[in-house]
C-alpha cells in the first residue's frame, strides 16, 4: 500500500489505517534490540528551555526537536 501523505504522529497514521500498529511495534523492538532508545516524535514537540543553537533565524520558542535537530 502507498501512504496517502504526511501524518502528525504515528497514532494519526494508525488511526487512518496507513500504519499497522503491529508493524510499528516490530520496528520498535528491532531498534531496542539493537541498543537504540525509541522516543515518540510527539515528545520532541514539547518546549525546551535550554540553549538551542541550531534554531533557524531564532524565531519562536525552541522545542526538543530544535535541541537535537534544529529547524530548517
Amino acid at each position: 500500500m502507498i501512504p496517502k501523505g504526511a501524518f502528525l504522529s504515528t497514532d494519526e497514521a494508525c488511526a487512518e489505517g496507513e500504519l499497522d500498529a503491529s508493524d510499528l511495534e516490530e520496528v520498535k523492538q528491532a531498534l531496542i534490540g539493537s541498543g537504540h532508545l525509541v522516543i515518540p516524535e510527539e515528545l520532541l514537540m514539547n518546549s525546551y528551555d535550554g540553549v538551542a543553537h541550531l534554531r533557524f533565524h531564532g524565531s519562536g520558542e525552541p522545542d526538543w526537536w530544535d535541541r537535537f535537530f534544529g529547524s530548517f
